[in-house]
């Protein structure tokens, strides 16, 4: 039977975990140091692989390595294929890019223009990749680690921590990703049991500490084929079977020339020279045929954006104001097509993210930076910035409605 690995890459720590016939057989784990390739390869070193059938291992990266975002105002068709290339063209508009080359994830449809997609950085993808090959393991897959939490995790609403980085997925009765909140926390800090998820059964047995491998067990049981998992050849690169295929037309010829006479040798040789021409000939149009396709979705992308970010920022602005608990104020607010943020003042800061969830339009809402204590008008006051995301269509429809129904 095949021996999966899993491995989960934190913030401070790697994990890893060995599943065969849905049992653990093996669990490890390390600190991460500066250099989580390096960090793998020692850990790798350390699993009891098999010889034969050769293992494979998939990857799961914490909320400080990976992005995961659901993304609103694309056009509304449900190609996914389409909806993946447009995610791709614009990937700098959709995800954080702190001046390093991104590669992104297909996208999973989840309504009309709505999707949930994940995006990597590109060095950290090919340095990762390399340690596995190196061991002599086929990559399955890169994943979020929030996106298979609910395979090493019960319930619908599950909570787990990576570093100082508490996360809150949420999922619907069919299994459905619905929302991702991400908070900071003191490192020294614990989580309340009561909102701690529990690992399954199987992860159970690893310990008390199981549900800190969760990442890495819910690796460990990804599937090929997973739209929000990276697998090397999603990575935009071009198709290469084309020139093994051409090298063997020329060893063709060569062989030729060594067993055959000279006049069949040169028959051999047209023959594979014509066939090499047709293979240039297909590649050439394939090239085209791909870069106005290219040019066909920046356009698409270009007009989605136009149409999706037309509603009343002014009223988004009215609406979050009022949800705001009492006491409360925005000091700083910003929106571009990819969401909005805004730094308010508020006598308590972890209750204000309900309350502009809540408000129509608005998902994703998480607490960025650092809360900060000040003190207003002789009243003690935190400072916490917010970033969220805003769907476009809802926020239309708001606007529409509170406009007597005008379109």
């Amino acid at each position: 039977m095949t021996l999966s690995l899993g491995v989960g890459i934190g913030t401070d720590r790697i994990r890893a975990v060995a599943v065969r016939g849905g049992a653990v057989a093996w669990a490890g784990e390390a600190e991460l140091g500066g250099d989580p390739a390096t960090a793998l390869a020692e850990l790798l070193a350390t699993a009891p692989l098999p010889r034969w059938p050769r293992a494979s291992v998939a990857l799961a990266l914490g909320p400080t390595r990976a992005q995961l975002r659901r993304i609103t105002g694309l056009p509304e068709v449900a190609d996914e294929r389409m909806l993946t290339q447009v995610v791709r063209q614009g990937a700098g508009k959709f995800f954080l890019r702190n001046g390093k080359p991104l590669v992104t994830s297909r996208v999973k449809v989840v309504g009309l223009g709505e999707v949930w997609c994940a995006a990597f950085e590109q060095a950290t993808v090919d340095a990762l990749t390399a340690a596995c090959r190196a061991a002599g393991l086929a990559v399955r897959g890169i994943v979020p680690a929030v996106a298979v939490l609910d395979r090493a995790l019960a319930g619908g609403r599950l909570a787990w921590r990576d570093g100082d980085v508490r996360v809150e997925v949420e999922r619907d009765a069919d299994g459905t990703l619905e929302a991702i909140r991400r908070t900071r926390v003191a490192p020294d800090a614990t989580m309340d049991p009561a909102d701690e998820a529990a690992p399954v059964p199987a992860l159970a047995r690893i310990g008390p500490h199981a549900a800190a491998f969760a990442d890495a067990y819910g690796a460990a049981l990804l599937r090929r084929g997973e739209p929000l998992a990276l697998a090397p050849r999603d990575e935009g690169a071009p198709a290469r079977w084309r020139l093994p295929l051409a090298a063997a037309a020329v060893c063709v010829s060569l062989a030729a020339y060594a067993v055959l006479p000279v006049r069949a040798a040169h028959r051999a040789e047209a023959a594979a020279l014509a066939r090499l021409a047709r293979v240039q000939a297909g590649r050439a149009a394939a090239t085209q045929a791909d870069e106005g396709e290219r040019r066909v979705t920046a356009a698409l992308a270009e007009v989605a954006a136009f149409d999706s970010a037309r509603y009343a920022q002014t009223r988004l602005l009215a609406d979050i104001n009022r949800a705001l608990p009492e006491g409360s104020a925005v000091v700083v607010f910003k929106v571009d097509s990819a969401g909005g943020s805004m730094v308010a003042l508020t006598p308590r800061a972890s209750a204000i993210l309900g309350p502009v969830e809540r408000v129509a339009g608005i998902h994703g809402t998480q607490i960025v930076g650092t809360v900060t204590h000040e003190v207003v008008a002789g009243r003690p006051v935190e400072r916490v910035g917010i970033r969220f995301g805003v769907s476009p269509v809802e926020r239309r429809a708001r606007d529409r409605a509170a406009e007597g129904g005008a379109p």
